[in-house]
């Protein structure tokens, strides 16, 4: 890949600044979508490396924290992130 098709690539997904559940929730899903455009839906080591190129901010501090396992591996990362920001409780009615 070009560098012109890594910077477009790269702007297809927001910053995550981890402000919320509904941030971190576009978030999973548009690292997922890119992986999928990109035919590396089943690469973890490269979802976790394209995922740690979009932290900012209080995300960045966090994901800069965690272990090196986890930090390479988007199945361990998306876990951290789901436990990291969870989302609201929901009352079934």
């Amino acid at each position: 890949m070009s560098s012109a098709e890594d910077a477009e690539c790269t702007t297809l997904v927001l910053l995550f600044k981890g402000t919320s559940w509904e941030e971190c929730n576009d978030f999973i899903r548009a690292i997922r979508a890119t992986a999928w455009r990109e035919g590396k839906q089943r690469d973890d080591a490269w979802m976790a490396d394209f995922a740690a190129l979009h932290f900012s901010q209080g995300a960045l501090s966090w994901h800069s924290r965690l272990p090196r396992d986890v930090r390479q591996d988007w199945s361990k990362l998306e876990t951290a992130l789901l436990d990291r920001w969870p989302p609201p409780e929901t009352i079934d009615g």
